[in-house]
């Protein structure tokens, strides 16, 4: 009994003993994770001058953050990681010929033989520099043109570094002068080790006095089609714009203020927007100006402009001048040329328009009448009204009348009912009507009453 229990003991000792339903979980070692290294599979472009400074894409495999890029044998700079297949870099300055391309991610490795090639470029050539002379205190942004410039090429003019210096294309670069004493300087152009020179090519002036902005021009616009400069609706929203030069500031760093006589405003710069004001008697004149302030070092300098903004309530005006017209035909009381006095002298439809009237009151005597409120006005610059197919007018007007009338001529009476549409016109900073046409019936068919 002894021995049994021992032995089953020592038995029982060398198990694991697992629930019902469980798993039998393993104990002892586990083996260490396996770590890849980067494979580099292609690489794009395959060529660059040996000045360096092309960017390559580099394809391939298990590619992590802290990558290292060599290209035969130079370190890349601006190395970027884009993601475990790509890599971009910047190719520096080497010899010409084949170069392998090498990728290293945590001391692992991979190597693309013969992947890239460095290839001599001519030299550069330098015909002009645009503007050829500047300030001694530099600043100045040239443009250099040439032949054969490329990526990382520098700039000296008059043995002073130029900064910014940026290839365009291989036939341009812009570049920023550094500070140096008047008089003319040697401009050089280096790519790699190659160079050329444009002797005397720039000349440093001492600046005079630095002239204060110009507003060449102030204009405000509705964003209306066809709608005429400094012309605005009430509570219409329109575009400020002010046109500025300066010699040696540029635009985005001068200051601009604006006000006016009303209104308020949107934005800053030399474009905003400005929304006219409303509850004003119409038409009005309102003042806009702009200052505009270069922040120079000792006191700055300021200049203003203003505008003149005609305001209106077209809507209101060219609907009010349209209801007095047809009121004053109606009364008889004035003569025909005050009667068309609203209508523009430009308009064809004001002759006709004055013979009318004159008609009118040579063979009508009319008994009463009775002229309604607009029930349609429009304002569309250049547009078309839609009685009679109206077209190159800026407004509409649709208003009832009623006429009742005798005729000289006869002594037979007759009525007239129906639509009076007006045409308007914006000429010489105000609202003119163009021509009057009646759409509606009389009682004696191929009556003169009224066109």
């Amino acid at each position: 009994m002894t021995f049994r229990g021992a032995l089953a003991g020592f038995a029982l000792a060398g198990l694991t003993l697992t629930a019902c339903g469980g798993s039998e979980t393993p104990s002892g070692p586990t083996d260490p994770p396996v770590v890849v290294g980067p494979t580099v599979l292609s690489v794009s472009p395959t060529s660059g001058p040996t000045s360096g400074g092309t960017r390559v894409t580099i394809s391939g495999a298990n590619f992590a953050a802290g990558a290292e890029v060599i290209i035969g044998g130079v370190a890349a700079t601006s190395v970027s990681v884009v993601s475990s297949t790509s890599i971009q870099a910047t190719t520096g300055a080497r010899q010409a010929g084949a170069a392998e391309v090498t990728v290293t991610v945590d001391g692992r490795s991979s190597t693309l033989a013969s992947a890239f090639t460095y290839v001599s470029l001519p030299p550069p050539t330098i015909s002009s520099i645009s503007p050829s002379s500047g300030s001694t205190a530099g600043g100045t942004t040239v443009t250099l043109t040439g032949t054969n410039f490329a990526s990382g090429a520098t700039v000296t003019i008059g043995g002073v570094a130029a900064t910014g210096v940026t290839a365009l294309s291989s036939t341009s670069l812009r570049a920023v002068t550094g500070p140096r004493a008047a008089g003319a300087a040697d401009v050089v152009v280096a790519v790699g080790a190659q160079s050329a020179t444009l002797a005397r090519g720039y000349t440093y002036v001492v600046p005079g006095p630095n002239p204060p902005p110009v507003i060449t021009s102030l204009v405000v616009q509705s964003t209306r089609a066809n709608a005429p400069s400094n012309f605005a609706d009430v509570g219409e929203e329109v575009v400020a714009v002010a046109t500025v030069q300066d010699a040696q500031t540029p635009v985005s760093g001068l200051l601009f203020e604006w006000s006016a006589d009303g209104g308020t405003f949107t934005g800053t710069g030399a474009s905003v927007r400005w929304r006219a004001p409303t509850g004003i008697t119409t038409p009005a004149q309102l003042k806009v100006t702009v200052k505009v302030t270069e922040p120079l070092d000792g006191t700055p300098q300021s200049v203003s402009s203003t505008v003149t903004v005609r305001v209106h309530d077209s809507i209101k005006e060219i609907s009010e001048m349209s209801v007095q017209f047809l009121v004053e035909f109606s009364e008889q009381k004035t003569s025909p040329e005050s009667i068309v006095r609203n209508f523009y002298v430009g308009c064809p439809g004001r002759n006709e328009e004055l013979q009318d009237v004159r008609n009118n009151q040579t063979n009508y005597t009319i008994t009463s009448y009775r002229i309604g409120q607009p029930t349609s006005a429009t304002v569309n610059f250049g547009g078309t009204c839609p009685y009679m197919d109206k077209k190159g007018v800026d407004g509409c007007v649709q208003t009832p009348a009623e006429w009742k009338a005798i005729d000289k001529r006869t002594g037979l009476s007759e009525t007239s009912i129906g639509i009076d549409q007006t045409t308007a016109v914006y000429r010489e900073s105000r609202w003119w009507l163009c021509d009057s046409n009646f759409n509606g019936t009389t009682t004696r068919p191929f009556s003169s009453f009224i066109r």
